[in-house]
């Protein structure tokens, strides 16, 4: 995903010396892909609400001896003095957990420098699958979106986004979709996204831990998988680019 969301970036131009705001960074996965493109001429800002977060971020960055970011433990209507300061704004997965994206995108703009990029990548939980042949894979996507919903994600985000970028301080650049297709013998799987997930999955008590282990699940999973001689279409990446006027 890291190598997809990479080259999205690179395609709307984001490239060395260049200032960019990272919103919602987390612990600092896509700060550091964008600190890799800007080099050592260019500078991250990695903003997150969430100050565990930012710890480890900042922890990673230094363990790294990452020099070119700052971290900033801040809400983005914090940053309102900032206009016309960053040459990009980016962010992966944030505006789905946001409630009011379109308000939040406004206020964004501002601060982006004239003809400053803006670019999100959002995922959207639209899927194609056959439940006959892929029962498990069925059941296991649905609790991994019910995991999203649970969190205030918006699991359909694709129809809104338009809407949300719609303000009279960008221009909308494009708005493209790819599927995240699984095939039985490609390495596209659910099984590592439900092991990462089962801690969570089990306190949001979306599935039992005897569920879980006891019924080898992730074993059956991967069997289902080769033996499926089907696609299965996981969801849909949007990916949004603008530009400041």
């Amino acid at each position: 995903m890291n190598e997809i969301t990479k080259d999205f970036f690179l395609s709307l131009g984001i490239s060395e010396g260049m200032t960019v705001l990272d919103v919602g960074c987390g612990k600092g996965v896509t700060t550091e892909l964008i600190s890799e493109i800007v080099g050592d001429t260019g500078k991250v800002i990695g903003i997150d609400s969430n100050q565990n977060a930012i710890a480890a971020a900042t922890f990673n960055a230094q363990s790294k001896n990452i020099s070119n970011i700052t971290y900033v433990c801040s809400d983005i209507s914090d940053l309102t003095e900032k206009e016309n300061e960053f040459d990009a704004i980016l962010g992966r997965r944030v505006l789905m957990y946001l409630p009011n994206p379109k308000t939040i995108l406004k206020e964004l703009s501002k601060l982006l420098k004239p003809n400053g990029i803006l670019g999100f990548q959002e995922h959207d939980s639209t899927s194609v699958i056959d439940k006959e042949k892929m029962p498990l894979h069925f059941m296991v996507n649905n609790w991994i979106w019910k995991l999203v919903q649970s969190n205030g994600g918006n699991t359909k985000i694709g129809q809104n986004v338009w809407d949300f970028f719609s303000n009279e301080f960008i221009t909308i650049e494009n708005i493209k979709s790819e599927a995240v297709i699984q095939t039985p013998e490609n390495n596209i799987s659910l099984t590592p996204i439900l092991q990462a997930l089962s801690g969570l999955l089990i306190a949001k008590n979306i599935v039992s831990k005897q569920h879980l282990l006891e019924d080898n699940l992730l074993e059956k999973l991967e069997l289902e998988k080769k033996n499926s001689e089907c696609v299965f279409i996981r969801e849909l990446i949007f990916f949004i680019s603008a530009r400041r006027k």
